[in-house]
């Protein structure tokens, strides 16, 4: 089995749900340091095209979105489970309303002034939906702030009970999603003021950032890359359910619901329930696969 190579920043909150994952399972893995802004020219030389932040490579297999970087990691290494047996719909359910937190985040910390730099700013232009100034954060930065507040009550809540995580006794992916997004609510007075008077959030907070993040070993993107070209993608794991219209070895493009996350054009080779992989060749890395989780991406043939 090839190692686990993480293509991540240090202060992107989607990578550290997924470095507490590898905390989780006690995994070793591998780091690559990417650009928080674009151009990011290794990175995109095994996606194709995909920008967003974290990517999973194992060998020749490039997997976006945390979501089927998770399944990925459940898959190969069962245990301890992000996602107990029985408790799927529970879980899922709690990481997708859990992460709704990300975004109010991010529009009360773009309505302070200078808190991003400058090419932050600009990079980010580009991924919201045309029309929307994200300049203009700062006139409905007090709604998200109490809708952020909102959220935190609800994890409050969840933890009256006593219980170490918001499921139970054990840490769940539940708990990874529901984490990164407020870990930086520190980071200003004004999201410190979201998280004002909560007395439970704060100690799970802190059992949560103790899971650790596994054993970590630097990369250099060149090497990560090399390692691509001399592996071979693997096959999918799943039986293919094939989208309308589509079959295997049709030339597809893979687009994220998410604008400006970037679409990846290759060889439809598997359309299951819950991911997607399409084949694509790199100058640089070689053969690859690369795969996405069904969940808010849409496969559509390519002109």
């Amino acid at each position: 089995m090839h190692e686990l190579i993480l293509h991540h920043y240090d202060i992107s909150p989607y990578a550290e749900k997924i470095r507490l994952a590898f905390g989780l399972k006690g995994l070793p893995w591998r780091s690559v340091q990417i650009p928080i802004v674009m151009p990011k020219p290794d990175l995109i030389e095994l996606t194709g095209g995909y920008r967003r932040t974290p990517t999973l490579q194992i060998g020749a297999d490039i997997y976006c979105d945390t979501k089927v970087i998770a399944r990925t990691l459940e898959r190969l290494h069962p245990e301890p489970p992000l996602v107990p047996p029985g408790q799927e719909a529970i879980v899922h359910g709690v990481s997708h309303w859990a992460e709704t937190s990300f975004m109010m985040v991010v529009v009360i910390l773009l309505g302070v002034d200078d808190f991003f730099d400058e090419s932050f700013i600009e990079d980010r232009k580009h991924m919201v939906p045309p029309g929307v100034d994200i300049r203009k954060a700062g006139s409905v930065a007090p709604t998200k702030l109490l809708q952020l507040r909102a959220n935190l009550d609800w994890l409050e809540q969840q933890l009256s009970d006593g219980r170490r995580f918001l499921l139970g006794d054990q840490p769940t992916l539940a708990d990874l999603s529901a984490y990164h997004p407020i870990m930086f609510l520190g980071a200003h007075p004004t999201t410190r003021e979201a998280s004002a008077g909560l007395e439970r959030v704060p100690a799970w907070s802190e059992r949560v950032a103790a899971i650790g993040r596994g054993k970590r070993e630097e990369l250099d993107a060149a090497q990560a890359i090399e390692i691509a070209r001399e592996a071979t993608p693997t096959a999918p794991p799943q039986a293919p359910v094939w989208p309308d219209g589509l079959s295997a070895g049709d030339r597809v493009a893979v687009v994220p619901e998410e604008h400006g996350s970037g679409a990846v054009v290759g060889e439809l080779v598997a359309a299951g329930l819950h991911e997607i992989a399409i084949r694509r060749q790199s100058e640089r890395a070689g053969e690859l696969v690369v795969h996405f989780p069904r969940e808010e991406y849409l496969v559509v043939p390519a002109g």
